[in-house]
């Protein structure tokens, strides 16, 4: 409809609706009416006026006046009722014209309306149409499905491009709720159920579930379905609409997550995250189990012996072993490196002991590899709950402790934890932070006990043994402090200040012009077989400018024996600064002569044990006369320790032993003291 039209409309509405207003404006009619009037009165006037003044006045002259005041006064009286008329009429119209300009206005201004409405009309029909479209796009274009459901009803309207995605065309499934569940896992519907009533109940702000859902080809997928409602006016919910959500590979990948993360690679155990989990779950439940903590023992022999590659197979096969006997509902895991842990759930009839000897017969096997048999063992501590304990923490600590306990203490075999075990475990953990707080303070001093050429008299070497002065127990002796230091990590700090000390020491006392003899230093296995302390010892020897023959460094069978090849490649690194390397306490390790002739020894010094009876017993002062021959016929020193008597020195001079040491010569004494001695 153009604008002229429009006036059209409104142009005879108007004037429609003021005639109907007011009928008095009729034209004609209006204008018959006033003549009309007139003629009459006019008629009325001259007919009635006439002989009314006719009868009443006789005089002629008087009768005349008065006429032509009459003529006058009916001019005058029907001017002023045309002016009457006259107004009214236009006083009329232009109360019609004005109300026409009013309603002129007023139906522009509504006519201005309906254009505008129109437009909008069009602007929404238009982007209506590209909503629909954008709709059509969006339900096509993308993975997610579009759900909406008319609850009242019960209309489920899914998208087509969904539908197609599991297989199905856009008619095959029903509109209703009934028709999807029949394609959910079982037991999934009932979680997604629990999941859409909590949030009609408002508990949550959002729909949200996770469930399994079945495609044409009997496949179940992982759906991530949100969605958001409408309630009435009474809070019931009429509406909902949301997205479905393909997220199968994303619970694939988080399931292999898991497994890299609650699972060992190399074994395809649990790991220990996994294993604390299953056993706080006991726990919590109040059942009655066990924990058993298992290390395979010289697994770090066959390592070095034989490659990792073949460690990983030997951990494999134990894995598997400890998995026969100990099956569900019991759990073994693989914990670290050669470690593993065993959670036995105990029953009224329990044949645990019977599984825990069959596993230990199992381990004991022989083992093939490259040729070569293996015979290898396990050491085990068991922790029982609750007599050991009520929460994971504490079982698996005191299993641990117990499995030490044994592997201190005769390995291959397991044993229950007792709380002695414990005891000590916190006497080593306190001497340990003693150690660590008598390096910082300086508590340890060095003691010095001479060696002497038996063939000559004369003083040939010093050994630096360590002394812990106690502040409130007084003077602690090696044999309690070191093991520990070693277990600790403590003897690292402490072999490195002994050396450097000792040096330092042998330095003040040739500038002051004492004899120039050779110093000795004890070095743990624990030591021998890092290589980077072995590093910072060769570094201080570099740095102090010790010349060859001048330091001299004893190690045990024992400390050897921990790692050879790595212990034999640091000795001859240590050799290549000019350092002498003694053999000490030979012959109470391994044995001996299997692997003496391998190692780049210097000197060979004799246990004190077959020293001190040599005068008494035959066999003894047969095995010194042996180990000297065999001594010198390997180009070794030969020192023997202990020494006491003169008896023993003047033996020993017979058979050729080349050094002595011991109390018949000087105890250990403090620097001041062999200071003193020295000097003499």
């Amino acid at each position: 409809m153009d604008k002229d039209q429009m006036n059209h409309i409104i142009n005879e509405s108007v004037i429609t609706k003021e005639y109907d207003k007011d009928r008095r404006i009729r034209p004609k009619h209006t204008a018959s009416y006033i003549t009309l009037i007139y003629i009459v009165i006019g008629s009325l006037w001259i007919l009635l006026s006439d002989r009314i003044l006719s009868a009443l006045v006789q005089n002629e002259e008087i009768y005349r006046q008065i006429q032509l005041f009459k003529g006058w006064f009916y001019v005058f009286a029907t001017g002023v009722i045309f002016y009457r008329i006259i107004y009214r009429a236009f006083l009329l119209y232009r109360k019609t014209m004005d109300s026409l300009v009013s309603s002129y206005e007023e139906l522009n201004a509504i006519y201005e309306e309906m254009v505008a409405m129109n437009e909008e009309l069009d602007r929404q029909r238009t982007e209506l149409g590209v909503s629909e479209e954008r709709y059509r796009l969006v339900t096509e274009g993308v993975t997610d499905g579009i759900w909406d459901w008319d609850i009242v009803n019960d209309v489920y309207y899914v998208s087509d491009k969904w539908k197609q995605d599991f297989g199905y065309e856009s008619q095959e499934i029903g509109s209703t709720i009934f028709a999807w569940e029949q394609l959910y896992y079982p037991g999934d519907w009932e979680r997604c159920r629990n999941e859409l009533e909590q949030y009609f109940e408002r508990k949550t702000g959002v729909y949200e579930a996770i469930y399994r859902r079945r495609n044409k080809a009997n496949e179940y997928r992982w759906i991530l379905s949100r969605g958001k409602g409408v309630w009435d006016q009474e809070e019931h919910p009429v509406r909902m609409a949301g997205s479905h959500t393909d997220i199968t590979e994303k619970k694939e990948m988080e399931d292999k997550l898991e497994k890299l993360a609650y699972f060992d690679s190399l074994s395809l155990l649990p790991n220990r995250a996994f294993f604390e989990q299953e056993v706080s779950q006991k726990l919590s439940m109040k059942q009655k189990v066990c924990i058993v903590n298992v290390d395979v023992d010289d697994m770090k022999h066959i390592n070095d012996l034989y490659g990792q590659g073949t460690g990983d197979v030997y951990l494999q096969y134990i894995s598997k072993v400890m998995s026969d006997v100990f099956s569900c509902p019991d759990m073994v895991a693989h914990i670290s490196g050669d470690q593993f842990a065993i959670l036995h759930v105990m029953e009224e009839k329990d044949d645990f002991h019977s599984k825990l000897d069959l596993l230990m017969l199992n381990i004991r096997r022989p083992w093939k590899t490259n040729g070569d048999i293996l015979y290898v063992s396990a050491s085990m501590g068991i922790a029982v709950y609750p007599e050991h304990g009520t929460d994971y923490s504490t079982l698996m600590q005191n299993a641990e402790i117990a499995m030490f306990y044994k592997k201190e203490n005769k390995k291959d075999g397991y044993v229950f934890f007792e709380k002695k075990m414990y005891e000590d475990a916190m006497k080593l953990s306190q001497m340990n932070a003693q150690l660590k707080r008598a390096i910082a303070a300086k508590e340890f001093l060095l003691y010095y006990q001479p060696q002497y050429d038996l063939k000559s008299g004369k003083l040939s070497g010093l050994e630096a043994l360590i002394r812990w002065n106690h502040p409130k127990d007084g003077f602690i002796p090696p044999m309690e402090f070191i093991p520990i230091a070693e277990k600790a990590g403590s003897i690292i700090p402490i072999t490195l200040w002994v050396l450097q000390t000792g040096i330092e020491t042998k330095r003040k006392w040739e500038m002051d012009g004492l004899l120039s003899v050779k110093m000795a230093v004890n070095l743990s296995g624990h030591v021998l077989v890092n290589d980077a302390v072995v590093d910072q010892i060769c570094e201080i020897i570099e740095s102090m400018n010790i010349k060859p023959g001048e330091l001299e460094i004893e190690v045990t069978e024992t400390a050897v024996m921990l790692d050879l090849e790595k212990a034999k490649n640091n000795l001859l690194k240590l050799r290549s600064y000019g350092i002498t390397i003694a053999m000490d306490d030979f012959g109470t390790g391994y044995s001996s002569l299997t692997y003496l002739h391998s190692l780049p020894l210097d000197i060979l010094k004799m246990d004190r044990e077959f020293v001190k009876s040599i005068e008494k017993k035959d066999e003894d002062s047969l095995i010194c006369k042996t180990v000297i021959d065999l001594a010198h016929n390997l180009n070794l020193e030969v020192v023997a320790e202990g020494i006491e008597t003169i008896e023993q020195k003047d033996f020993l001079i017979a058979n050729h032993c080349d050094v002595g040491q011991g109390y018949y010569f000087s105890k250990p004494v403090p620097e001041d003291v062999l200071y003193d001695l020295m000097k003499k």
